[in-house]
């Protein structure tokens, strides 16, 4: 029986040896020496250090960087933001580190570039966050957008920058059976071929890709998610692969229109602007370097519109220059929807009519081989005829009843170690200003949870409206909370959103359906039973040491 049992594992190791190395033999990849153009940088994003919960310093990705001749790589650390990413942009061995963090947010995650750090976190809130960092100048990417662990679920969120079509780490998740089996012994053999073995064809990020740009512009990009782990469990995890493996797989083709700087703030805005314009395309590296190709729209006054960009008028031609020593496959879509495809293509440069308004992209594929199917590069559309417009602006819902029209009602509650001094004072305009003075104390090390907070506890009766509206300004930008509790029965729930102020008054209105449950029961919410509502500021959106002041005009619901 052992002896059965010895030739069937033997036999069955054999099988799993075999095709390993029938997978690294049949692996081809094309060889394209031609230079890099000097208005393209080549690079990585989406990268975790010891900043958060990567393996790798920050020392040894630009060391894995630098051996690849990356031009940037960009850390995005986990935070909102994550200080040490965000304050680590500089030129190291020779590559410039661009310093961005992933924020955790209700919606899921969404890696961010190009921001201001400021005195505060960013908000949880999607669309919140996301204008944000567009008003800083900054890029947004949705990240790992169907993952199965982390998700993203708030598909109402419009003016991020992009998404990302491939991410490497979530193909890793969608194949595990593969990276628990067979992945290890590949990646002995050849970490190009373990590591691309992971990436399919994505098919469903392609189609919410296409149909946010049925409405808007949105950029695509293939993200590695690295943390030079591999983990089986929080307690269980492996150091591979290697920042250097995975940067051999997906890069990033940013075209500049200014050589990068020497100082690495200015040369990091050259790389952020490319990208918010859409200016850059996409590469699975390991099939082939992907070096001169390029795509844009000639318009027949003889001007180029790069990729990202908006073309005045149809009648033009989409140019995709394609100078390699291989045959390649073109598929060019329109609105989404198969427009031409072109197979076996040798030519140096291939030309497309367009007679018709559209969002124009483009893939281009190996015209042969087992990883035939894979979009080897991924171009961003042009926009032809076809101008965004600005979206209008929301109009400030009108209140119909106002909660303290004398400006009191509240309380100040705090910990121990705060302080928070409430005052009611008449305003310019005859209506009573309540003002908050605060500073924020934690009680020891060990104990984080700070607050200072103007509650009202007072059973109301919310459901007739459909939001809160009201008015406020600070001594400063800060963020603060507005939350409010329900009770229905012994059994509490509380709901909370952030809001913004600066040092003028500003109108500020939130509908109760973007409120995130912080606790209770799921059921939905009691608006009727409302047991109190606070406005504060705690440690999950200020700092220990924060002090400051807040002035509010009567808040009412709409």
């Amino acid at each position: 029986m052992l002896k059965k049992t010895g030739k069937t594992l033997g036999f069955l190791a054999a099988a799993v040896l075999a095709f390993v190395l029938f997978n690294g033999l049949s692996f081809q990849q094309r060889v394209n020496n031609r230079p890099l153009p000097s208005f393209y940088k080549k690079g990585v994003f989406h990268l975790h250090s010891t900043f958060s919960d990567g393996l790798g310093t920050v020392s040894e990705i630009c060391r894995d960087a630098a051996g690849q001749n990356l031009d940037f790589v960009i850390l995005t650390d986990h935070g909102r933001p994550n200080r040490e990413s965000s304050a680590a942009t500089a030129w190291r061995d020779g590559s410039l580190l661009i310093g961005a963090s992933e924020f955790s947010l209700h919606a899921g995650h969404m890696a961010a570039a190009g921001y201001r750090v400021h005195d505060y976190e960013f908000p949880p809130e999607a669309q919140e966050a996301i204008r944000e960092v567009e008003n800083d100048g900054g890029v947004t990417f949705i990240s790992h957008p169907l993952d199965g662990r982390i998700p993203w679920t708030d598909w109402r969120a419009r003016g991020f920058t992009g998404i990302e079509i491939i991410s490497l780490y979530q193909m890793a998740k969608k194949n595990l059976l593969y990276g628990l089996t067979l992945f290890p012994l590949q990646y002995l053999l050849s970490p190009d071929v373990a590591l691309t073995a992971l990436i399919s064809y994505p098919k469903k990020e392609l189609e919410i890709w296409d149909r946010f740009n049925r409405e808007g512009r949105y950029f695509g990009i293939y993200a590695l998610d690295s943390h030079a782990k591999l983990a089986l469990s929080d307690r269980v995890q492996f150091r591979f692969p290697s920042y250097g493996a995975t940067f051999k797989i997906l890069r990033v083709y940013v075209k500049v229109d200014r050589e990068l700087d020497r100082d690495a703030a200015t040369a990091a805005a050259t790389v952020i602007a490319a990208l918010r314009r859409g200016s850059f395309f996409n590469a699975v590296e390991s099939l082939a370097a992907a070096n001169g190709f390029d795509y844009q729209y000639l318009e027949n006054d003889g001007r180029w519109v790069e990729m990202g960009g908006e073309a005045a008028r149809t009648g033009g031609e989409l140019v995709l220059r394609l100078p390699f020593p291989f045959a390649v496959d073109v598929r060019i879509l329109k609105d989404g929807k198969p427009f031409r495809h072109i197979k076996d293509i040798r030519e140096q440069e291939i030309r497309a009519g367009i007679s018709e308004p559209g969002v124009y992209r483009c893939e281009v594929f190996l015209h042969s081989g087992r990883l035939k199917r894979l979009p080897w590069i991924l171009a961003n559309p042009i926009f032809v005829a076809r101008p965004t417009p600005a979206p209008p602006p929301l109009p400030v819902p009108t209140p119909r009843t106002v909660l303290n029209p004398a400006g009191a009602g509240f309380q100040v509650e705090k910990n121990d170690r705060s302080r928070g001094e409430m005052s009611v004072t008449p305003g310019e305009d005859g209506r009573p200003v309540t003002r908050l003075r605060f500073e924020l104390r934690r009680e020891s090390p060990a104990l984080v949870d700070y607050w200072v907070s103007l509650a009202r506890r007072q059973e109301l009766d919310f459901s007739p409206y459909r939001g809160f509206i009201f008015e406020a300004r600070g001594s400063r930008a800060m963020r603060f909370w507005l939350q409010f509790r329900t009770n229905a029965g012994a059994e509490e729930s509380a709901f909370q959103h952030s809001f913004r102020v600066d040092e003028e008054w500003r109108p500020l209105f939130i509908p109760f359906d973007r409120f995130h449950r912080l606790y209770g029961a799921g059921s939905p919410v009691e608006r009727a039973r409302i047991s109190s509502f606070f406005i504060l500021i705690d440690n999950g959106n200020s700092f220990d040491g924060a002090r400051g002041e807040l002035e509010l005009r009567p808040i009412g619901l709409y």
